[in-house]
C-alpha cells in the first residue's frame, strides 16, 4: 500500500511540472549560466538562483507560491548578515514581491482537519482530544513530515559564517500564469528569468 501512494505520489509529480512554468535564467553581463542557475560572483559573495519546483509535501505549496532555490556563499574573512529584505522578486510588469517566512505558511496550509482539533482542545478534555489525534493520525504524520521539509528544504535567513554558504527555496507569493519574465533582486543586483516556453521558441 506505501509503495503504492509512493508511486501515484510520482505520477502526480510527473504530471504537475509538465504543466507548470518555468522560468529560465537569461544570460547577461555579469550573469553566469550554470544548470539552470543565475549566477552572480563578486568579491564579497557569490549569489545563485533558479526557479525550482517544491516536490515535497506540503505538495499544495506550488498553488499559492512562485519557488527559487537559491544558495549564497560568503568570500569574505567576517561574518555577513542575510535578511529577506535583501531578496525581492519582480514581475513583468514591475510589481514587486517579497519573500513570505515559514510561520505564514505553515498557518495557510495547515490542513483543515488539525486547524479544528486545535480549536476544540480549548473546549474539550485532554481524553477525547487524543482519541480525535489518532483518527486523524495519518493526516498529522503528513503535516508533520510538511513541517520537517519546510525547516530543511528551506533558505534560513540569518549570519553566513567566513568561506560557508546557505541554500534553500525561498516562497513568493505566486506570479500570473501569463506572466512572461521576471527578475531576482539580491541587493541591487539583478538577475533576469524568463519562461521556458518563451525562450524555447525564441532559440529555434
Amino acid at each position: 500500500m506505501k509503495s503504492l501512494k509512493i508511486v501515484l505520489l510520482l505520477l502526480i509529480t510527473i504530471s504537475f511540472i509538465s504543466c507548470t512554468i518555468k522560468y529560465l535564467p537569461v544570460k547577461e553581463k555579469g550573469i553566469i549560466i550554470s544548470e539552470g542557475y543565475g549566477i552572480i560572483k563578486n568579491d564579497d559573495f557569490v549569489f545563485a538562483a533558479a526557479n525550482e519546483y517544491w516536490v515535497k509535501e506540503p505538495q499544495n505549496l506550488t498553488d499559492y507560491f512562485t519557488t527559487f532555490h537559491i544558495s549564497i556563499s560568503n568570500k569574505t574573512q567576517e561574518k555577513i548578515k542575510i535578511t529577506p529584505m535583501d531578496i525581492s522578486l519582480l514581475d513583468e510588469d514591475e510589481n514587486q514581491f517579497d519573500t513570505v517566512d515559514l510561520e505564514f505558511i505553515e498557518k495557510m496550509l495547515l490542513p483543515k482537519q488539525l486547524e479544528y482539533l486545535v480549536i476544540k482542545n480549548i473546549e474539550d478534555d485532554s481524553n477525547a482530544f487524543r482519541s480525535l489525534l489518532e483518527d486523524q493520525k495519518n493526516i498529522l504524520e503528513e503535516w508533520r513530515e510538511a513541517q520537517r521539509n519546510l525547516i530543511t528544504y528551506s533558505f534560513r535567513f540569518g549570519e553566513i559564517l567566513p568561506g560557508a554558504k546557505k541554500s534553500g527555496f525561498i516562497f513568493f507569493p505566486k506570479i500570473s500564469s501569463s506572466n512572461n519574465s521576471c527578475r531576482i533582486i539580491f541587493r541591487d543586483i539583478r538577475i533576469q528569468f524568463t519562461r521556458g516556453d518563451k525562450k524555447e521558441k525564441q532559440t529555434e
